[in-house]
Formats: C-alpha cells, sequence, structure tokens
C-alpha cells in the first residue's frame, strides 16, 4: 500500500514543470494549457488519485512530444517516486489482442517475473501451471488488471498508450476498464490518437468517455513558430526561412524536420541577429518528403533495407530484419554480414530510428509510413508474405507470422495455407478474430482436392464456434462433416454444428445434425454417448420431454460405463433441463462434478454452475449468493465469455431479492461495452426500474434513453430481452399517473407462452393484479393469476409463491396473503413478502379490520424503506389512506444513500482491509470474491464517503475505528478531521 501523500510536503507538478522552470532541452511550444492540465493531473496522481485523460490530434501536431514532457518532468522531478510505461498501437497488430497493454506492462515471451510470465504463456497459446483456460484473451485481461493493481500499489504509475486509433479491440476495452480503476488506484492513463470516426458503443467509444478530461491539440499560430525556431536556433527567421516555415501547416514536427534540413550548412547570419536560408529552398512537398530527408545520408542498400524494417512493423526485433535480408539478399551482398543491423545503426545516426536492448523502433510512426510509401502497394503485399514466410521458417511466434499475413495479399499462398491447416488449436484462441479472417482466406484459396482443406474447415468451424459465429458454423458445417471421414472427428465437429443450430434456436436442425452420427455403427461409443446426450438436450428445448428424459437417462448409464467424464457431464446437463425442480441442481452438481480442466470441460462447468446458481435463486436457497460468487470467481480465473451472463443473471437474482446495490454492482461490472450490446440491453431497464421505485425518475429516463427507448417509445415492449423494459415503462406510466396505460403494458405478460419464459417473469403477475384490481379489472386480474398458475409443470419455489400469492390476490384472503408473506421472506424476497403484506393490509381495512391491516401496513412500508423503495412507500401509503390507516411511528427510517451507514457490510469490510494496505486481489482472496466485485465495492465506498483515493478512505477508516463512534455526530466529527462528508443523508 502506499504511504499517504503528505501534500504539505511536496512541490506541485505544474511548478516542477519544464515549461514553467524553463529547463530541459524538450520545451513544448504553444502548449501551456494542454501542459497544466497534464500538470495538474500529476499533482492528483501524487496524492493517490488517477485519472485518463484522452490526447487527439492529427499526425505531426506534438502528441508524443507533449507526453515525452510529461515523462522527462516525471523523470527530473521524481526520480523512482513514480513510473512511466508506455505501449504503441500498430497497424500490423490490429487485430491481434491485447498487444498494447501487454507490452505497455512488460509482457514479453522473455519475461522472467511471476506476475508476467502466466500472461505472456496465455497470449502464445501454452497452458500456464498446468491449467488450460477456457478463453486465453479474456484470462490474460483479468491477470493484466490484476498486474497493474500491484503496480500501482508499489508506487503510482503513468500509462501511456500511443496511437490507439490502431489498438485492437481487448486492448481498448482493458484499457477502459483500467480507466475505471483510476479512482481508486494511483494510476494516470494517457491516451493518444489521430481524430478518426468512433463507433457509437465500441471499446474505442467506452474508453473516450471514461477519460476524465479530454485534450485536442491544433496546430501551432505563427508566434508559436516563430517560438519554436527561437528555441531551436537561438535567433530569429529571416524572411526565406519563415516562407519556408508557412508550408509546415502549424506542424511542430513538420517544423522541427525544415529546421533539421537547414541546420545542414545552409543558414547564413543576416541583418538585425536573424538567420535564414543562404537562398531559397524547394518547399517539401509533405511531411513524409521532409521526415525522408533525415536519410538522404544513407546508402541506397541501407536505404533498402530500412524500408524493409518498415514493413516490419513500427518497431521489431533488429534479428527478425537481418533474417528478412537473409545472405542472398542484394542489400545483404551489398553491405556484409548484419546488414540490418549496419543500416538501423545509419538510420539511428540520421534520427531516424531508436535502437535498444535487440529492438529497434522508428522515432515517429510518420517515418515509417513515409518509407512504406516508397514501396508499391504491388509489391508491399508480396514483402509481408516473404516475411511471413521467413519467420515461419525460423520458428519464431506464430503471432508475428500471422500479423504479416494478414497483410498479405489473396489469394494466400500454398505455404500460407498448409501452415494454417496445422495451427494447434490453442494458438487459433489466442487471436480468434485474426485466425477467423485468415482461415477463411485460406479456405477461399484451396480447391476442395487439396490435403489442407479438410484441416481448415475443421479449424474454422472450432473458432467460429468459439467466437459466437454461428451463422458461420451452421452455413459451412454440412458440407465438411459430408467430407469429413473419421467418425470420431466427425462426432466432435457435429456436437459444435448442433450447438450453433440450438444458440440460433434451430432445435430440429441440431437435433437432425446429430442423429446421423447416433446411429452410424462405426461411431466411438464415447461419442455415441456425448451426441445423445446433446440431442436429448435440444428435444428437450422442442417440448419433446419424455423422449429427451429417455434419450439423457440412456446417454448417461452409457457414458457412466465407459467412464467418460464429458459425456457423463453432458447427460446430467440434459437431464437438468427436464427434472423437476428441486431435483435439477443435483443434476447440475453431479456434471460438475465429472469435469476435468480442458476448455471444453471448463466451458460446460461454467455453464452448468452458472444454472446451478439461477436454479438454487429460484428454489429460494441461502446457497445461491455464495454460487454465484464461487462462478464469478472461476470466470474470472479461467476467462470466458460466459462472464457477462454471470454477471447478468448475478444481476437478476439480486434485484429480486430487493439487494439493489448488489444489482447495479453487477450491471456495472459488465462495463459499457458489453451493455451496448443487445443482449444486455435489458439492464438498462433494471437500472430503470430501480431508479423509478427509489422515486428518481429523471435517472430512470436516463437509463431508458441508453437503451434506445425514448419518451415517445411505443409502450409494449416484446422480445426475449424486454422484460426489465417492459416493466420500466409501465412504471413511467404508473409515475405519471396513467394507471390505465400502465395496465394496458404490464399485459404483455399475458402474452408470454407458458414455460420457461412465462416463468422467468412470475413476479411481474403479481403486479399485473395489483394494477387490475386498483382499477377494478376482475376480469385481468383472474387472467393474470391463471397465467402465472400455469408453468409448464415444472414450477420451481418462486413461481409457485407467486402463483399463490395472486390467487390470494384474486380472493381477497388476507391470510393467505400473510402465509405468502412469510414465505417470501423465508426465501430472501424480501421485497415480494413487503407486496404481500401490502396487498394483505388493504383486504383487512376492506374486511373493516383497521388493527390488523394497520400492523400489515407498517410491516411493508418497514420492508419498502429498508431497500429505499421511496415510490413503492408513496403509492402504498396512498393506497391506505383512503381507509383511513397511515404509517405509525415505529416505521423504519429511510435507507441511508450517503456517509458510514449507507455502507453495506461487505463494504465496510472491504474498507477495513483497503485500510489495512491489501490490494483489491488481496481483499478478493480473502473475502472469497471475485476481484471485480471487490473493485466495484471499493468504487461504492469511495462515493457513498466522498473520498477521492484509497489513501484517503484509508485515513477516514482509520479516525472512525480510532475514534470509536457509531452514531451520526460522531461519525460528521471524525469526518470533518478527515478531510470528507461522512454524513448520513435520507
Amino acid at each position: 500500500m502506499l504511504p499517504a501523500a503528505d501534500a504539505g510536503s511536496r512541490t506541485p507538478w505544474r511548478a516542477r514543470s519544464a515549461y514553467a522552470t524553463g529547463v530541459g532541452g524538450r520545451l513544448t511550444v504553444g502548449r501551456d494549457a494542454e501542459l497544466a492540465l497534464l500538470a495538474g493531473a500529476l499533482d492528483e496522481l501524487s496524492a493517490g488519485q488517477g485519472g485518463t485523460v484522452w490526447i487527439e490530434g492529427d499526425a505531426g501536431l506534438g502528441k508524443s512530444h507533449l507526453l515525452a514532457e510529461v515523462a522527462e518532468l516525471v523523470e527530473r522531478a521524481a526520480p523512482g517516486d513514480c513510473a512511466v510505461l508506455t505501449g504503441y498501437a500498430d497497424q500490423l497488430t490490429e487485430s491481434f489482442p491485447l498487444r498494447v497493454v501487454a507490452d505497455s506492462l512488460g509482457v514479453f515471451g522473455w519475461s522472467t517475473d511471476p506476475a508476467r510470465v502466466p500472461i505472456a504463456r496465455l497470449l502464445a497459446g501454452r497452458a500456464t501451471d498446468g491449467v488450460r483456460y477456457a478463453d486465453p484473451v479474456l484470462a490474460a485481461t483479468e491477470l493484466l488488471l490484476e498486474l497493474a493493481e500491484r503496480l500501482c500499489a508499489e508506487r503510482p504509475h503513468v500509462l501511456v498508450l500511443e496511437d490507439v486509433q490502431w489498438a485492437d479491440a481487448a486492448s481498448l476495452t482493458l484499457a477502459e476498464r483500467l480507466a475505471g480503476m483510476t479512482d481508486q488506484l494511483p494510476l494516470l492513463i494517457l491516451v493518444t490518437t489521430r481524430p478518426v470516426p468512433i463507433e457509437p458503443g465500441s471499446p474505442r467509444a467506452a474508453l473516450r468517455a471514461a477519460a476524465g478530461a479530454r485534450l485536442r491539440l491544433e496546430p501551432l499560430g505563427p508566434a508559436d513558430v516563430a517560438c519554436l525556431v527561437r528555441q531551436e536556433l537561438a535567433a530569429e527567421p529571416g524572411p526565406l526561412l519563415t516562407a519556408l516555415l508557412a508550408a509546415a501547416g502549424g506542424s511542430p514536427l513538420y517544423v522541427r524536420e525544415i529546421l533539421h534540413a537547414a541546420r545542414g550548412g545552409r543558414l547564413v547570419p543576416v541583418a538585425g541577429g536573424r538567420v535564414d536560408l543562404g537562398a531559397a529552398e524547394p518547399v517539401p512537398r509533405s511531411l513524409a518528403d521532409a521526415l525522408l530527408r533525415r536519410l538522404g545520408v544513407l546508402s541506397p542498400e541501407q536505404l533498402h533495407a530500412v524500408r524493409l524494417g518498415a514493413a516490419l512493423g513500427n518497431e521489431f526485433p533488429v534479428e527478425d530484419l537481418d533474417l528478412v535480408l537473409g545472405p542472398g539478399e542484394s542489400s545483404a551482398r551489398a553491405v556484409g554480414e548484419g546488414a540490418g543491423r549496419g543500416a538501423l545503426a545509419a538510420a539511428g545516426a540520421a534520427g531516424a530510428v531508436e535502437v535498444s536492448r535487440g529492438y529497434a523502433r522508428f522515432r515517429h510512426e510518420l517515418i515509417r509510413q513515409a518509407l512504406l510509401s516508397q514501396i508499391p502497394a504491388a509489391v508491399r503485399g508480396g514483402l509481408h508474405d516473404h516475411i511471413a514466410r521467413t519467420l515461419a521458417a525460423a520458428g519464431r511466434p506464430e503471432l508475428r507470422v500471422a500479423s504479416h499475413l494478414t497483410a498479405a495479399p489473396d489469394p494466400l499462398q500454398t505455404w500460407a495455407r498448409d501452415w494454417l491447416a496445422v495451427r494447434p488449436e490453442s494458438t487459433l484462441y489466442t487471436a480468434p478474430a485474426a485466425y477467423l479472417e485468415l482461415l477463411r482466406r485460406a479456405i477461399r484459396a484451396a480447391a476442395a482436392t487439396d490435403a489442407c482443406w479438410l484441416p481448415l474447415h475443421h479449424r474454422l468451424i472450432v473458432v467460429a464456434f468459439w467466437t459466437g459465429r454461428d451463422d458461420l458454423v451452421v452455413e459451412v458445417g454440412p458440407s465438411v462433416l459430408a467430407a469429413t471421414a473419421d467418425p470420431g472427428e466427425s462426432a466432435r465437429l457435429r456436437i459444435k454444428v448442433m450447438r450453433s443450430f440450438a444458440r440460433l434456436g434451430r432445435f430440429d436442425e441440431a437435433v437432425a445434425t446429430v442423429a446421423p452420427a447416433i446411429e452410424r455403427p462405426d461411431t466411438p461409443p464415447r461419442w455415441r454417448a456425448r451426441l445423445s446426450a446433446w440431442s436429448a438436450n435440444a428435444l428437450a428445448f422442442l417440448g419433446r420431454v419424455e423422449e429427451a428424459r429417455t434419450q439423457g437417462r440412456a446417454a448417461l448409464e452409457q457414458a457412466e460405463g465407459l467412464g467418460d467424464a464429458l459425456g457423463v457431464a453432458y447427460a446430467h446437463s440434459a437431464l437438468a433441463v427436464v427434472a423437476e425442480a428441486d431435483q435439477q441442481p443435483a443434476h447440475l452438481e453431479a456434471g460438475m462434478a465429472a469435469l476435468g480442466n480442458d476448455p471444453e470441460s471448463l466451458d460446460l462447468r461454467l455453464q452448468l454452475a452458472g444454472n446451478r446458481a439461477a436454479r438454487l435463486g429460484a428454489l429460494g436457497s441461502p446457497e445461491a449468493p455464495t454460487a454465484f460468487e464461487e462462478l464469478l470467481i472461476t470466470a474470472e480465473r479461467v476467462g470466458t465469455y460466459r462472464a457477462s451472463t454471470v454477471r447478468a443473471h448475478a444481476a437478476d437474482y439480486h434485484f429480486d431479492r430487493g439487494h439493489w446495490d448488489e444489482a447495479l454492482l453487477h450491471v456495472a461490472q459488465l462495463g459499457p461495452a458489453a451493455l451496448a450490446h443487445p443482449a444486455f440491453a435489458y439492464l438498462h431497464g433494471m437500472r430503470a426500474v430501480i431508479a423509478y421505485r427509489r422515486g428518481e425518475p429523471e435517472r430512470a429516463r436516463e437509463h431508458l434513453r441508453a437503451a434506445g427507448v425514448t419518451d415517445g417509445e411505443p409502450d409494449r415492449i416484446t422480445g426475449p430481452t424486454g422484460a426489465y423494459l417492459l416493466e420500466a415503462v409501465a412504471l413511467r406510466a404508473e409515475v405519471a399517473g396513467d394507471l390505465p396505460q400502465a395496465l394496458r403494458i404490464r399485459c404483455g405478460y399475458l402474452d408470454l407462452p407458458a414455460g420457461s419464459r412465462r416463468n422467468s417473469r412470475a413476479f411481474e403477475a403479481m403486479f399485473l393484479v395489483r394494477l387490475a384490481q386498483v382499477l377494478g379489472d376482475d376480469r385481468v386480474a383472474r387472467a393474470a393469476a391463471e397465467a402465472v398458475a400455469d408453468s409448464g409443470g415444472r414450477a420451481t419455489r418462486d413461481v409457485r409463491l407467486a402463483a399463490l400469492t395472486c390467487r390470494a390476490m384474486v380472493e381477497a384472503d388476507p391470510d393467505a396473503l400473510l402465509a405468502c408473506a412469510a414465505d417470501f421472506a423465508s426465501g430472501g424476497w424480501s421485497l415480494c413478502a413487503a407486496m404481500a403484506l401490502e396487498e394483505a393490509a388493504v383486504h383487512l381495512a376492506e374486511a373493516g379490520e383497521p388493527g390488523r391491516a394497520r400492523g400489515c401496513f407498517n410491516q411493508a412500508i418497514d420492508r419498502y424503506l429498508e431497500h429505499g423503495a421511496a415510490w413503492d412507500v408513496r403509492r402504498a401509503g396512498a393506497r391506505l389512506r383512503r381507509y383511513g390507516i397511515r404509517r405509525g411511528e415505529r416505521a423504519a427510517p429511510r435507507a441511508a444513500r450517503h456517509g458510514w451507514a449507507a455502507l453495506t457490510a461487505t463494504e465496510l469490510s472491504i474498507a477495513r482491509l483497503v485500510a489495512q494496505g491489501l490490494t483489491n486481489a488481496d481483499v478478493a482472496r480473502t473475502m472469497m470474491l471475485s476481484r471485480n466485485t471487490v473493485q466495484t465495492h471499493v468504487s461504492g465506498a469511495l462515493r457513498k464517503l466522498d473520498c477521492r483515493s484509497r489513501t484517503a478512505l484509508a485515513r477516514l477508516v482509520a479516525l472512525r475505528d480510532e475514534a470509536g463512534l457509531r452514531d451520526d455526530a460522531g461519525l460528521r466529527g471524525v469526518a470533518a478531521e478527515a478531510g470528507g462528508p461522512g454524513d448520513v443523508q435520507a
């Protein structure tokens, strides 16, 4: 843990910056406002408060120069107190995940640090500590976040990410998540980019939105250009030089390149102490032309070698250039052994390249672009093919080979197709999008008679399946299956194809896909059992329950007889779908117990564990919260696309129980990019429902707009993801006083088909019956009660209770409602219990029992207030007021939203551990929580206590514990001493 910063003993960064002191050779001209903002961010960083700055500007306007000034400032003013880490995006690696952030955090193939080695192995597609990962990119993402946290626990860090217009989506998402951690880490993220179109909802848009400050660099004005000339030449420019500099268009880099060329003996003193050109110089046609003038001192062979280096990338191993040149290459023959090194040395002397620790890097991306522009486009593609083939033959890392293949022209050459056809599946998962496109290109170039045709298709199906490209799997699957002679491989692929059909809702085709292999006599018994299990799963979703149950039991018996763990798990998964509600967890647990650690087993384990947690929640089991948290821990460790779904299900679970802060916590963990996906749009509806019921209508409308639902949106929202959105729109109408409109919207529940979809929304029936009875529409009330009672034969506890409550409401039976309230409370559905109590109070009041009605009403209000349901309190109060029943003095106080009293028990426990110096990862291990859950709890505690850093939180906790006070007045005093509010507000 960082020691608390003593602001009084530190000199502000603003006072130490080069622009203020005039010290240093990298003085940045015309950027005083930008440097002041960055210096202020460094001030915050030194106090433990991070942040993110988005810096945008055209090439050559000084983005990198500005950040070099910041790095120099940190190094000069606080050596050892703060670290600056830098990563560069590159066009060649745009499709290869996490390279930008991984490079910036020092994760390389040769890493020896125990924290970095597992990440490097994951990104190379290799197992770590004998454990396979479901998705190496997602698993590496979590480890990189933990690494960043560990580094920031040692000292503050500045993380510079350059040229993110070329950054891969995974790096952008990771950077956005890091930006979300800067409220609790001493981490300053500086992002540079050229102006490019940003698609709404994209990872780039999410990162830009996460930035607390945005800078847009503009060209320098004439006065600033003149200042830059004085800085570089220690003299005023004469008329000829001034005219030449006008071509720079205010670009600092362009100006410096012109001055660099002019200093080569062509400047002469003129009247008035100025300097000027000896004769008029030709104006450079472009900045690229000006940059290339630096390389005029190189021999033709050296220049050719440096161009090859440009094709290798903005940064590359020097030995790769020697390899590409090769002993037979003309430049190598002319320059001699180590041709690449010699050419790079000459380019380095000219100021175009920097070489360090065996790696070469162009001083500016524009230099590389200028060199590439000298290579004809038709030649450039062939050059990338040559580079890829050379690197592959030399055994260089596969991702480096693949990056050049992506730039090679079509059709891909025979060697490339053969190379792709033998890539291990574990390698393909490290850059699935890039490899998927390469495989498609290779298939287009291959003939059906080529030996590589079938292996390429097999790999295509596997990668497409694991990346969710079910449309592609079902498109190519049938023809590939017809051409696959090996019965074991055919069965393996059939499962992928049938699961893709099932995920698309095409269950008939899913069953038809596996049927031939089940009947095929030479299908290995192990695969026949697995195929039968998946067929049973699809049959269940077709409503052929008995057939599914029979086939599932037969598959289980076969798999157990063969000792096939994966087949056993498949069979239990299918049987869980058709089992009675109370038997489902046992099947899921048995399936999980049978599984191993291979990627297929890990994915299935997560699926089964997620289903188990959801079933436990529906049964009202106290094991459900632990099941969800254990699942999230596992999802983080192994890396899986299912993590977002797990968080969404956890949010559902906590929402139903009135744990709204917990539900919002899990929604926040998904991040903006996931929430922008149509599959999770309904979670904006959940946020809106919470806001409406908390009495925050404007915030609710913001959430609806985020889901694409405007104030004028049609009121009936359909589709499987419309549940919370429909609820929120109904509440919008009810809050506005339009109860008939709210009833019409809620009647959408009656259109749901009997079965799982209707069962998953059983609690909506209670709200529909309530509203129908308020409006005197007994027909709708009875229809809703009948609909929720028709559960399809496998009702869970929550569905049964909802059905009993609706029947009691329709039959005006307060005693039955009180029994339902007790059952709801014992299962953890506190708000449902409150609603049953409210309805019992209404019916008791109507029956002339005001004493009992008042008692029920007060209990309902207590529960509503406990969860901050301010709107429910007002609504229930208005209903009972007509009977002369008002809230009693014994009702619970309104839930606190700020200060110590607002902290949940978990937040308070985590705050104490943070005060002890533990990182989020340490806290997660201590409390058996996921690291993301801990991070969100820390953010919640910081927000509720109005703390700006973990350091401030630790100080506040220490003062609170030292004072030993728990009353509000004492807490306010402690907060005042600590510099935060800490008060308890209603």
